[in-house]
């Protein structure tokens, strides 16, 4: 049981982190960039920032991946079971179904932001920084994280419909 706990309390934690990550980099960071004295360190500050984001990210992306699946074999749901189509009809089948697929979106957004994405705009944002390019890049680098953050508030979601019902 306590090695449950112990998957239990490292699984939030890394869910916090990473949640806790996206909201301090779209509340405070991004809006403190924006000043006129940081401009010309901004695409530096973006990429190395990214960098160390997207290294940690990827590591709490498979802590998330074993410790999710230790706390459902802890609680009987092991391979057989996960493959049977029986369970996918359940009320726990449903959420847990429900909380994979915007992991795996949340995943493939993670996969674009963060090695194409975001680094071809902090490039822009270090050679053009004023150039209608690389703004449309800064837009849309901004809103696949909003949509990343969205998946992530429905993956907490589900997961809190898992243990409450």
């Amino acid at each position: 049981m306590i090695l449950y706990k112990i998957s239990v309390f490292i699984h939030i934690l890394s869910a916090m982190f990473w949640m806790g990550g996206m909201l301090f980099t779209m509340f405070v960071i991004v809006p403190s960039l924006r000043q006129p004295q940081l401009s010309p360190n901004r695409g530096d500050f973006f990429s190395i920032m990214g960098q160390y984001f997207s290294q940690i990210s990827w590591l709490i992306f498979i802590i998330l991946l074993i410790t999710g699946y230790y706390q459902l074999a802890f609680r009987g749901y092991h391979w057989e079971k996960l493959l049977s189509s029986e369970f996918w009809h359940t009320h726990f089948g449903f959420n847990l179904l429900h909380k994979l697929i915007y992991f795996a979106f949340m995943l493939i957004i993670s996969g674009i932001h963060d090695f194409w994405l975001g680094p071809k705009t902090a490039e822009l944002i270090r050679q053009k920084p004023e150039h209608e390019i690389t703004n449309r890049y800064r837009k849309i680098t901004s809103w696949v994280g909003r949509i990343n953050f969205i998946f992530g508030l429905c993956i907490v979601y589900y997961a809190i419909s898992l243990v409450r019902g």
